[in-house]
């Protein structure tokens, strides 16, 4: 069974510029990974596939929205509403049903109390409702968001069992290498199928792009010389024009005309401008060449304007205790102090109290301490608040916090559109908008959730210079080991442990 599109494109209905620019591609069973920046259009193309997203131009063939026997499902990134189908799934007890909770570790009642459930359990239930309704296309949305590492490697265990065309939308590396067999690289305006696991995906995407740079090298030297020469050419031509004018000649030198009209009729002075007129010709050329030697923007520059610590040796304090969990579990914790430049990772499995330990320290923050918080989504209605105040931001305002998104991978370009933005690009305009404030302590859950790869290493980078007090929650075991010097380590028997690193 495959799947293929020919200029497949989309744009949303508020938006003047298109979501999705026109793909030709084709999907056969197995995995197929998706992957590029935030915003290139990634959830647009995997909603398209699953019949989520009807208006689209172009051409899909067999088109899953005209064969009821070809099934779709599309697990989405966002974990805040339960599966269509979950309390179906919750009622079968059938040989099919058991295996995927046994897989994916799904407890019995967790159906029945989603809302009060971490968000790496709700995402364990996405997929195993997902798997459990064996469609014929699969596309799932960031599935590793929130989950911890014993997680992740359940999801790859039930993932690896699907038989069907499946779409993985990640930015998990280990995920894509483990699961895929072909990748669709993403950019805006273009989209390569390339063969293999993603990092060979990603190896030869490398090359494409150091051959592309060299390219770009070599047409801009080439344009640079074909100007002067046109320049110089012009200049010719010119001075040919002058010599085979007549103004300056007195009305009786007849001899003086006639050696101009000579030169004419033998086009030697006319050779100028025919030469002139082909370096226009080849500078034209030239100027296409570079223009299809495309190599992404990069940005560079600092991110922490003036940002600095806190002239307090403590920005927050959580006093000894105890915080009550869901399923009457108690978390118990020591004292938890933050310092003016305390760097603290947060880490232990899901459901362990992680985010109701940090909604708890949000609480004990003082009073007269700047902070940021970032929490593990963004809603809707965050969303349409975040995307106003956007708008409000005074123009040289807005050209810092531009510039400060654009450090963290994103395009400025795409910001202003008006085009509707990723979750991870929602994040970063939040986390931008709170370092124009000037924060003394940042405390972020999940930071890197949405956020594809060089996002997250750019964000990896600025996070390690960060000059004030900051309090990361994350399973990214790189990305704590880079920018934190603590950690709050949450045990399996409920208690909070305080280490060293």
């Amino acid at each position: 069974m495959q799947i293929t599109l020919s200029n497949v494109a989309y744009t949303y209905a508020d938006s003047p510029l298109p979501a999705l620019e026109p793909i030709t591609a084709t999907f056969t069973a197995g995995w197929t990974g998706i992957v590029g920046p935030n915003g290139c259009g990634k959830t647009t193309l995997a909603r398209i596939i699953t019949s989520e997203l009807k208006d689209y131009s172009g051409n899909i063939a067999p088109n899953p929205a005209e064969y009821p026997q070809m099934s779709c499902c599309y697990s989405a990134q966002e974990t805040e509403r339960p599966p269509d189908s979950l309390l179906d799934f919750a009622l079968d007890y059938t040989k099919e049903a058991l295996h995927i909770r046994q897989i994916l570790g799904l407890e019995d009642d967790w159906p029945w109390r989603y809302l009060s459930l971490s968000h790496g359990e709700r995402k364990r239930l996405q997929v195993g409702v997902s798997l459990w309704l064996k469609p014929s296309v699969l596309a799932l949305d960031e599935p590793t968001n929130h989950v911890d590492t014993t997680t992740r490697q359940q999801l790859l265990a039930a993932l690896a069992q699907y038989p069907g065309v499946g779409l993985l939308v990640s930015h998990n590396r280990e995920l894509l290498d483990s699961l895929t067999s072909r990748c669709l690289f993403m950019r805006k305006g273009e989209a390569i199928m390339r063969a293999g696991s993603y990092s060979q995906g990603r190896e030869q995407e490398r090359l494409d792009l150091l051959s592309a740079a060299r390219e770009r090298k070599n047409a801009r030297a080439e344009l640079s010389h074909l100007r002067a020469e046109r320049s110089r050419r012009a200049s010719e031509a010119a001075a040919a024009n002058v010599r085979r004018s007549k103004h300056h000649i007195a009305s009786k030198d007849h001899s003086a005309k006639a050696r101009i009209d000579l030169a004419i009729v033998s086009g030697q002075d006319g050779k100028a401008g025919r030469r002139s007129a082909q370096m226009d010709a080849r500078v034209k050329a030239a100027e296409q060449r570079l223009a299809q030697a495309d190599v992404p923007k990069t940005y560079d520059g600092t991110f922490w304007l003036d940002t600095a610590p806190s002239k307090r040796q403590l920005v927050a304090c959580l006093e000894k205790g105890t915080i009550p969990l869901s399923d009457e579990r108690i978390l118990a914790h020591p004292q938890l102090d933050v310092g003016n430049t305390d760097h603290i990772g947060l880490q232990g499995s899901n459901g362990s109290g992680k985010s109701t330990l940090l909604r708890a320290l949000v609480a004990g923050v003082l009073a007269d301490v700047p902070l940021v918080y970032l929490p593990q989504e963004i809603d809707n209605a965050s969303a349409i608040k975040l995307l106003a105040e956007l708008k409000e931001v005074e123009p040289k305002q807005r050209g810092v916090l531009l510039s400060l998104v654009a450090r963290l991978n994103s395009s400025p370009e795409r910001i202003l559109s008006g085009e509707a933005l990723s979750p991870g690009e929602l994040r970063k305009i939040l986390l931008a908008m709170g370092i124009m404030q000037r924060p003394q302590l940042i405390i972020m859950d999940e930071p890197t959730n949405h956020l594809d790869l060089h996002s997250t290493e750019a964000l990896e980078a600025v996070l390690a210079q960060c000059p004030c007090a900051l309090v990361i929650v994350s399973h990214d075991a790189a990305l704590l080991d880079a920018t934190t010097n603590k950690r709050w380590v949450f045990t399996v028997d409920g208690r909070v442990e305080v280490k060293l690193v």
